[in-house]
């Protein structure tokens, strides 16, 4: 049972660290647009 808990606790964090990086480089890549002027 502490198993299982322990690989759905590993598993939601990949997950969610997934998502933090994707959410970063969407972030950077709208700074870089915006520091270049393509995006106002």
């Amino acid at each position: 049972m502490a198993n299982r808990k322990k690989q759905k606790i590993k598993r939601y964090i990949k997950r969610r660290a997934k998502e933090f990086d994707k959410d970063r480089t969407n972030t950077a890549w709208r700074n870089i647009f915006v520091k270049s002027g393509v995006i106002k």
